[in-house]
């Protein structure tokens, strides 16, 4: 059974309500475990208990790897840390909680979701609830706190000194080697000649495993801030990265073998480069549909709801006038919407549909994506008119049209 959380008070300081409002986010998740967060956040789980146990302020990174793993709106809690980190006095020590990977580094999360960590994986374990009170207990002095101590009979030192030299011994002795030993662990790997396209590892490094899902075996790490050619990339895992907390399914090819997952790189494949099979992967979107239900009482708030095989990530975009008119259209993204339960898809909430005027015709478009910034083609587009959104129509665009609607779509949020 899963340790009860202690208790937070929202009223006794910025990072208490914090971590308050970080619990609630979670409840409303389903209050999953933290070893089931763990999974898709990136972090272990001892790392997300202790973002959430309002003893420290938890770095933006592991905030933002926990807002995705519950579906909250990284901008939202983003603005919420920042705020939080302000509000904080001077005087008040700001420990943040550390974004060590109890897990992976690549996964931010991911992410999507290694950055921010330094460590590369441990076993990610950890209980689902904190492991250590914020409390120190009595007689047990924190740096900082309490009144100043004796001072201790000076042949104390040298027995003190030597006892930590033999634990040192001790632990360097026994402590098992486990981190990854395979060359490109401490170095950058040289770009491949004919790579296909290269991106940048970021945070605490990259694993490279042995097939598209965390639980793989680690063929080596590569250090943060390396160059690194791929030979392809194929769908796996969903991982959220730490950026922005969002979910991206992409598992880049590296050569030689093995795969990372793009949540801890900064870079994406060409376009045009179709997704290949990998140790582990998982299929790419093969159908998608779009609906548009219009609200109960008020005909003006729409619901666009997507639904298809193997969606992952859907992205939604709206655009006024008609298609058909010559001249340019200007996309507006919607939102990047997190697919968690592929038996009820994707679907975000329109209060106004945009028009430029009040009967303009309004084209409405969902597109399957595996990621940000990573549109896989399969895209639905419907037209209405404000007045009457429940006479939505099936609508062809030109392939300007489509490929600009799909970007737009898909986009990365924080990109314009």
């Amino acid at each position: 059974m899963a340790r009860q959380e202690r208790p937070v008070d929202p009223t006794a300081g910025p990072v208490q309500a914090l971590a308050y409002e970080l619990r609630k986010l979670r409840a409303e998740a389903g209050n999953p475990t933290y070893r089931q967060l763990a999974r898709s956040a990136g972090y272990g789980a001892t790392t997300l208990s202790e973002a959430a146990g309002g003893a420290r302020l938890p770095t933006l990174e592991v905030l933002l790897a926990y807002v995705g793993a519950c579906g909250g709106d990284p901008d939202e809690w983003r603005r919420r840390w920042h705020e939080t980190a302000e509000r904080v006095r001077p005087a008040e020590p700001v420990r943040q909680v550390a974004g060590e990977r109890d897990g992976d580094p690549e996964e931010v999360g991911a992410a999507g979701t290694e950055g921010g960590g330094a460590s590369p994986e441990g076993d990610g374990a950890g209980a689902e609830g904190p492991e250590l009170s914020a409390v120190a207990p009595s007689g047990v002095r924190r740096p900082g706190n309490g009144p100043p101590r004796s001072p201790r009979p000076r042949w104390v030192v040298p027995v003190v000194a030597v006892a930590a030299a033999i634990v040192a011994v001790v632990t360097v002795v026994e402590l098992p080697d486990d981190g990854p030993t395979a060359p490109g662990t401490a170095r950058c790997p040289a770009v491949p000649d004919g790579a296909a396209f290269t991106g940048v590892t970021y945070g605490g490094g990259a694993h490279v495993r042995d097939g598209a899902a965390r639980d793989e075996s680690v063929l080596t790490t590569i250090p943060p801030d390396c160059t690194v050619g791929f030979t392809g990339f194929c769908v796996g895992e969903k991982v959220y990265d730490n950026t922005g907390g969002m979910p991206d399914v992409r598992w880049f090819k590296v050569a030689g073998g093995g795969v990372v997952s793009s949540a801890v790189v900064h870079g994406n494949p060409p376009r045009d480069l179709r997704a290949s099979d990998c140790r582990n992967g998982r299929p790419t979107s093969t159908s998608l549909e779009l609906s548009v239900v219009a609200g109960a009482g008020r005909s003006e708030i729409v619901t666009l709801r997507a639904t298809g095989k193997d969606l992952y990530v859907v992205g939604f975009a709206t655009s006024a006038g008609d298609p058909g008119a010559s001249g340019e259209r200007i996309w507006r993204q919607v939102r990047l919407v997190d697919v968690r339960d592929p038996t009820v898809g994707a679907s975000v909430r329109l209060d106004a549909l945009p028009g430029p005027s009040a009967r303009g015709p309004v084209v409405l478009v969902a597109a399957a994506c595996l990621g940000g910034d990573s549109p896989t083609g399969l895209v639905r587009a419907r037209q209405v008119r404000p007045e009457d959104p429940r006479g939505a129509v099936p609508v062809t665009l030109d392939q300007r049209q489509l490929a600009e609607a799909v970007g737009s779509a898909c986009r990365y949020p924080s990109r314009g």
